[in-house]
This record gives C-alpha cells, sequence and structure tokens, in this order.
C-alpha cells in the first residue's frame, strides 16, 4: 500500500443525517483485492459510553465499516452524523491502517456557510505602508486571503480604487473600502471605518464646524460615565463611530492597547466605556502592535472577555495593522479573522453578529483563536483541513492577477470552485 494515492472526501458534513463519505484510493496490484474499511470516531460526543471493560486506547472499541466500491478507485461508507462536532476517521486497507484525517459536521443553520479569512487593517505606500494597493493586494491573495481592507491614513479613495481594480479581474477575491480615521494631523484617534459608503476623514478635515457642534452635542445629550477623564475624547469617537455607522460601514476599535509614545492608545476606563455601551460594532482583540511581548493583545483579550460578562455585545476581529507584507518585523499573515457567512455580500453583516473568530498564528507549527467557543472550534478545524490546500490555490490565482492574465484567472478559479464543492457536503 506504499504507493497508494488517499483521499476523503466532503470533509463537512450536516449534523443529524446518513450521508455518504467518499474514499478515493489508487490501489497497487497486490491490494487491488483487499477490504477498504473505515472507522467514524466522533470527538465530543462519544459513540460509545466508557465502561470499565477496555482501555480507552483501544483500537477496536470503534467498528471498521467495510466500504462499498463505487469503480476502480473510488469507494464509500454511509454514516449518521451526530452533533457539531470533528470526528476521527481511519481508513484500513485489508488489516493495515493507511490513512488517519478528520471530518466535521454542523448543524443546520451552518449548511451553506463558508468561513471568509481577511484582514480589516493594513497599509499600503498610499499612506506609511509599503507597495502599492494592488500589489499588497495580491499578496494577500498569495497567502489565502478572501478579503482585505484597505486602510491607509486618512485615505478613503486608495480603496474604493483598488476595490474596483480587484473586481474587475474576479469576484474571488475582495477588496473592500476602508480607511484608517484621526482626528486632524496624525491624532490620537485610531478607528477603522470598514467598507463605509463615504470617508469620514473627509469629513473631520473639512466640515470642523459640523464636528465640533455634534461632538458638543454628544456631550450634552450621552450619559458618559464620571469614570471617564477625557470625555471630549470619548463623545469625539462616538462621533466618528455614528458618522460610519451612517455610511453603512463597521466601525471597529483599532488596537486599544497599543503602546504609543508612553501610553496605551486609549484610557482603559474609555475602552470599557465604549465597549460595554456598544458603542463600536467590533474591536480588534488582535492588533498590529508589539509583535514580541504581545502585552497589547494580552490585555485586549482579557479585557474583551470580562466586558462580555457585563453585556457587552461588540464582535471581536484579528488585524494585522501590517504596513509591509515582507520583512520579519511585520505582522503580515500572523493577525487576522476568520468570518462566517453565507457569501462575501454577507461578511458585513456577520462581522455585525458576532460571527468571527481572531487568528494568532505563532509560528508553523502552532496557532492560537480566540472567539466563542462554536466558532473557535470549527475555525480551527477549516484551518487545518481546508486552508491549508486552499491557499495553494489561492497563490496560483494571486499570479495570475498580479499578471492580469485572464484566461488563467478563469482556469484557476473553476479549480476553487471545484475544490470548494468536493470539500462541503452541500
Amino acid at each position: 500500500m506504499q504507493n497508494a494515492k488517499l483521499n476523503i472526501f466532503p470533509k463537512v458534513f450536516q449534523a443529524g443525517k446518513t450521508q455518504d463519505v467518499f474514499i478515493s484510493v489508487k490501489l497497487c496490484k497486490e491490494d487491488a483485492e483487499k477490504i477498504i474499511s473505515v472507522k467514524i470516531q466522533p470527538m465530543e460526543e462519544y459513540g460509545i459510553c466508557h465502561t470499565a471493560n477496555y482501555r480507552i486506547d483501544e483500537e477496536d472499541r470503534y467498528l471498521y465499516l467495510p466500504a462499498q466500491k463505487v469503480n476502480d478507485g473510488l469507494y464509500k461508507v454511509s454514516y449518521t452524523f451526530s452533533g457539531e462536532q470533528k470526528y476521527d476517521v481511519k481508513v484500513k486497507c485489508g488489516e493495515n491502517i493507511v490513512l488517519n484525517t478528520h471530518v466535521y459536521s454542523v448543524f443546520e443553520d451552518l449548511v451553506g456557510i463558508t468561513a471568509w479569512k481577511g484582514d480589516t487593517h493594513l497599509h499600503t505606500s498610499r499612506s506609511d505602508g509599503e507597495g502599492t494597493p494592488f500589489e499588497v493586494g495580491c499578496a494577500y491573495r498569495a497567502a489565502g486571503y478572501d478579503f482585505i481592507a484597505v486602510t491607509d491614513h486618512h485615505q478613503y479613495f486608495p480603496s474604493q480604487g483598488e476595490r474596483n481594480e480587484f473586481a474587475e479581474l474576479t469576484e474571488e477575491f475582495t477588496v473592500f473600502r476602508g480607511e484608517e480615521v484621526h482626528n486632524r494631523g496624525m491624532g490620537y484617534t485610531h478607528i477603522i471605518n470598514f467598507d463605509g459608503d463615504f470617508s469620514i476623514n473627509d469629513i473631520v478635515e473639512k466640515e470642523k464646524d459640523f464636528v465640533e457642534s455634534e461632538v458638543n452635542n454628544i456631550l450634552r445629550t450621552v450619559h458618559i460615565d464620571d469614570e471617564v477623564a477625557d470625555k471630549w475624547d470619548c463623545a469625539y469617537r462616538i462621533f466618528v463611530s455614528n458618522q460610519i455607522r451612517k455610511g453603512n460601514g463597521i466601525s471597529i476599535m483599532a488596537h486599544p492597547f497599543w503602546d504609543c509614545y508612553g501610553e496605551y492608545n486609549m484610557p482603559t476606563k474609555s475602552v470599557e466605556y465604549l465597549l460595554k455601551n456598544n458603542c463600536y460594532d467590533a474591536v480588534e482583540l488582535l492588533a498590529g502592535n508589539d509583535i514580541s511581548g504581545q502585552n497589547g493583545n494580552n490585555l485586549q483579550i482579557a479585557l474583551w472577555n470580562e466586558l462580555q460578562t457585563k453585556g457587552a455585545k461588540v464582535a471581536l476581529l484579528g488585524a494585522s495593522d501590517a504596513h509591509s507584507t515582507q520583512g520579519n518585523g511585520t505582522l503580515f499573515n500572523k493577525q487576522y479573522s476568520f468570518v462566517f457567512a453565507k457569501d462575501r455580500e454577507g461578511i458585513k453583516d456577520a462581522i455585525r453578529d458576532r460571527k468571527s473568530v481572531a487568528v494568532l498564528v505563532l509560528d508553523k507549527a502552532n496557532y492560537i483563536i480566540f472567539g466563542e467557543y462554536r466558532w473557535v472550534k470549527y475555525a480551527r478545524f477549516l484551518f487545518d483541513e481546508y486552508f491549508s490546500i486552499y491557499q495553494k490555490l489561492a497563490k496560483k490565482h494571486a499570479k495570475a492577477l498580479s499578471l492580469k492574465e485572464t484566461d488563467k484567472i478563469k482556469t484557476i478559479e473553476k479549480k476553487i470552485k471545484e475544490f470548494k464543492k468536493s470539500f462541503f457536503a452541500w
């Protein structure tokens, strides 16, 4: 069986249904008559009860099911998946285990839902980053991203132009509009406008009287906790967030515990007040700061967890704040989000509904995913089983995009669609 090539598909099934699991296998002559059998073992809801009669490491606790031959090279077994969980799967040829892999089953509400890999905070040469927006977009696509937002400092229109440039080439990679909003100058305020219909920086820079009037009105009408020392700053952030929402954008609190010139980017009491009162749509649980120490990320995670117990309903995201896609000093492809939505058009609503997780890549072999348990366990399965293959296809797609070779783009996109169709049982 040394020369055999095996694959199991689909990898994700609907729970509560009996479905076919297919095994693609090329057998050498000496193995052609051997029985192919499959063991599917649930990892959370045990298929058999623990008793004193066996050890947990006994291989025969779960039965191997004989696979039915469909045709040369293709076999199948029928299995009823229970619950929403991961399954350990082993395939035997005769008496030898020749494959150990995993599959997953989801409840009906996740049927048709896809995990979209994205970065909602990054920079290009249009502000203080490296690489043109198109070059940066191609680098992200090569790393397996489904979407990004170009969020240059004070700059909204580069993202609009890049959105259009990629839209003319493909529907498989999306550039959302975006900008990092500040007060005048570089300022201490950092807020992400994710896919809003208009620029908030333009309002801040060109409509000074309007901004001051609106902020003062918030100070008069909104009770900001007395523990918040800088109420004007807090009111200004509420104003920006309100403007982003008026433009149908997602307002994202950027790196609140970034160590910024001797102080954190935001006072802790302001962070608590704004998140507890849902003044933002999302917060960067992982944000582009302290690449080595992780102090900011650690504090953001701890505070977000605590505020959940106090009624906060703000989504979490992972973002790189990358200013380059190359070199050891960048967080490119080390901090990002998975957003669970039916299609690309649903990504914004999925973030609002808190259907997202934040991913922190530690090294080539290790990573941590933060968020609600249901999303985290599914995201970990997809990280290992889905994105590891998808990224290879995306890399080829990126190369064709960078050269604007339309025929190759279409050919690779066909392969991507075929892969997705084979991976999910719907």
